[in-house]
């Protein structure tokens, strides 16, 4: 009975509380059931930034780099054809001194050669005078035949041996004399062509003996830089014109001088030929002459053996892209902003390709903006925002110098 009664109490007190929790239950259910819904927080996605640039066509001459070194196309030894005492030297006869075509540099004693002049102008006076004397004879002969002789005269009868030996030995004198000319004019050793002395190995009162080299002589009038071009290089230009010499290429060579760098224009005449064994190299030579051995800029002059960097020109496109090597992903890849700002991938053609830039054919369109940020995979669709970076048309015109100097990058109608 006490359990009973304890059991009894329990659950009395235990009423009051449960009543109470059934009536809150019911009060929160019916606010949530007809209360008004909570707001729902919207989610901001914010844009990411990219540098980007604008796609713009154009036609393109593309240019391929190189490097040399600027030489002479002609190089020779002066030396004398004949002996004698130098008795005169040029004061220009230093290494490093400049002549003009046929300038005197050094004179040889000419007496002797002057002697020998006269012998031989002597010898042909002798031996004109021993033709006369034959065809005389020669004459009488014939007549004196006419009167007594029969038949037909030999030729030694008319004496035609001797007339023919005289005639010869005036030759002879008159070839000796010609010699001697030669030779007394060799006495003067001028400059076949413009240039510049390196070497000075005689100088005044030294007595030279033929084949002795008196210095050695570099061309100003033409110079040549030998520039060396890969398989890739090769294919930018008319190999089979090059070589015929139907075909020549502009050049833009780029060096320091007098502490300042300097361009000059050339023009590239010929190939060596052959493909370099070991590096797999074909070398084409560039030639200056003329206006081209002077800066355009300000006539400053290429120098022999100045190291030089060289820009020659290429294949020409039209209607083509070029923008920079940045923008190409793998897979001949770019990303292009939408008109709603999002990344879409696109596939290019792309027929030109260096460290700098890329020349596209086909897969934009004229006024696409093009990504240049390094992104990773699955960018597709992305929400961008762009900083705008310049056109890489607008960078090669901005970089031509006020002489109109070309740039890498040309238009066919400049």
């Amino acid at each position: 009975m006490s359990f009973l009664t304890s059991l009894t109490s329990s659950v009395k007190r235990m009423v009051p509380g449960i009543i109470i929790l059934g009536i809150g239950i019911g009060v929160a259910g019916t606010i949530i059931h007809f209360g008004p819904e909570p707001e729902g927080q919207k989610t901001e996605i914010l844009p990411r930034t990219i540098r980007s640039t604008i796609a713009q066509k154009s036609d393109m001459k593309l240019f391929v780099k190189s490097q040399g070194t600027v030489a002479a196309k002609q190089v020779i030894d002066i030396i004398p054809q004949v002996s004698g005492e130098v008795t005169y030297v040029s004061p220009k006869f230093v290494s490093g001194g400049r002549f003009k075509k046929d300038e005197v540099i050094i004179k040889i004693d000419p007496r002797d050669y002057e002697l020998a002049v006269v012998t031989a102008e002597a010898s042909i006076a002798e031996r004109k005078q021993r033709v006369m004397q034959e065809n005389a004879e020669a004459e009488l002969a014939a007549a004196e035949w006419a009167e007594l002789g029969q038949g037909k005269a030999s030729d030694l009868t008319l004496r035609k041996p001797q007339r023919e030996g005289a005639i010869a030995a005036l030759k002879s004198a008159e070839a000796s004399l010609k010699k001697a000319e030669l030779d007394l004019e060799r006495t003067v050793i001028k400059a076949p062509f413009d240039g510049i002395l390196t070497e000075k190995n005689v100088d005044y009162g030294q007595f030279l003996n033929r084949g002795n080299k008196v210095g050695k002589y570099y061309s100003t009038e033409t110079l040549e830089v030998r520039l060396p071009l890969t398989n890739r290089d090769i294919s930018q230009f008319d190999l089979a014109g090059l070589q015929s010499g139907k075909r020549q290429y502009e050049v833009r060579l780029t060096g320091q001088f007098a502490n300042k760098e300097n361009i000059w224009n050339a023009h590239v005449v010929r190939t060596e030929g052959i493909i370099d064994v070991k590096s797999r190299i074909l070398y084409v030579v560039a030639e200056l002459k003329g206006d081209e051995l002077n800066s355009p800029r300000d006539g400053t002059p290429i120098t022999i053996g100045q190291f030089v960097s060289a820009e020659i020109e290429g294949r020409s496109f039209e209607n083509v892209f070029r923008l920079p090597r940045e923008s190409l992903r793998q897979g001949n890849q770019v990303l292009i902003v939408d008109k709603d700002h999002k990344l879409r991938t696109r596939m290019v053609d792309v027929i030109e390709t260096n460290s700098d830039y890329i020349v596209v054919a086909s897969g934009v369109e004229d006024g696409d903006i093009v990504n240049l940020s390094q992104l990773g995979v699955g960018v597709d669709g992305l929400l961008v925002e762009t900083e705008p970076q310049a056109a890489m048309v607008d960078l090669a015109s901005s970089s031509v110098p006020e002489d109109k100097v070309k740039s890498p990058v040309e238009k066919n109608n400049d």
